[in-house]
């Protein structure tokens, strides 16, 4: 079984597996150096070594080069400051052209031989000029990519409702399908500012506890559902899954309508009891018959 370390990349969540030989020693924190599918690169160790099965790899894995040392972090260190100085470089040469395009972020390769621009657009865009100019600023490799307004957020970064880093940028790997049903299930009110993130689109939070939500409700009664309490027969107005409740409306001639409360406790009993009375009258059907 080969002896791999798991590594990261800046704007990514995913753990990336490299070959490593005994020579190399790796704690948690080290920056190495490799060869990635696009070029020469530092990665950040999140696993120091571990072995995986050949029959596990899905492609032949690359090769950890070193270590970084100093002098490679100060070259990080200038590379973070022309990444920044060419975004902004890039934001304007955008606004020269008039393209309907949002940046938000530039990646130097480690060796420098290629730069990629990373933006967020409703359409297709038609960068060929904007490529000419940059190509003729930085000297080097251009790649312009497009990218979706999820991977946009994930790639800024911010704070969610809740107070903490939006999920994506902090440990989403792949995003998964959101549906408003999700939302539904749960009760949370169907506004915009209640149901969306950062990115505009349904906040990938919503399908934590979709699940968990539906596996409860197949406890209860659904909504509007008539069922027979002890205080008379109600329509269920509301079901509290979090306080393990129902509420019920009772039906009466009166104009005032009493409402009860139902703990999931006594609405199994009343189950029991119904099924019980259900076996009763079959018994007494068949002895009639």
């Amino acid at each position: 079984m080969p002896k791999v370390a798991g590594l990261k990349f800046p704007k990514t969540n995913c753990i990336y597996y490299f070959k490593i030989n005994n020579k190399i020693r790796l704690k948690k924190g080290d920056f190495c150096l490799l060869r990635t599918s696009i070029g020469l690169d530092l990665g950040k160790v999140v696993i120091p070594y571990k072995y995986i099965k050949n029959s596990e790899l899905e492609t032949p894995l690359k090769s950890i080069f070193r270590k970084a040392n100093k002098e490679d972090m100060k070259k990080l260190e200038a590379i973070k400051q022309e990444e920044s100085e060419a975004l902004n470089t890039c934001k304007e040469k955008i606004k020269k052209y008039n393209l309907p395009m949002k940046l938000v972020y530039v990646k130097y390769l480690f060796d420098k031989s290629r730069i990629i621009f990373y933006f967020v657009s409703a359409q297709r865009v038609d960068f060929r000029e904007l490529v000419k100019d940059l190509a003729k600023i930085f000297k080097t490799k251009i790649e312009l990519r497009q990218i979706g307004v999820r991977d946009g957020t994930k790639m800024i970064g911010g704070i969610g409702m809740c107070g903490r880093e939006v999920c994506c940028a902090s440990f989403i790997q792949k995003f998964t399908p959101i549906h408003i049903n999700m939302a539904k299930v749960q009760k949370i009110a169907l506004t915009q500012s209640k149901v969306s993130g950062l990115c505009g689109r349904l906040m990938c939070c919503l399908s934590y506890e979709s699940e968990f939500y539906r596996e409860c409700l197949k406890k209860y009664p659904r909504l509007g559902d008539n069922i027979d309490t002890e205080k008379g027969t109600g329509k269920v107005i509301e079901i509290n899954v979090l306080m393990k409740y129902i509420t019920v409306e009772l039906e009466e001639d009166s104009d005032i309508k009493k409402r009860i409360k139902i703990s999931e406790e006594e609405l199994e009993e009343l189950k029991k009891n119904k099924s019980k009375s259900t076996l009763i009258t079959e018994k007494k059907v068949k002895n009639n018959g």
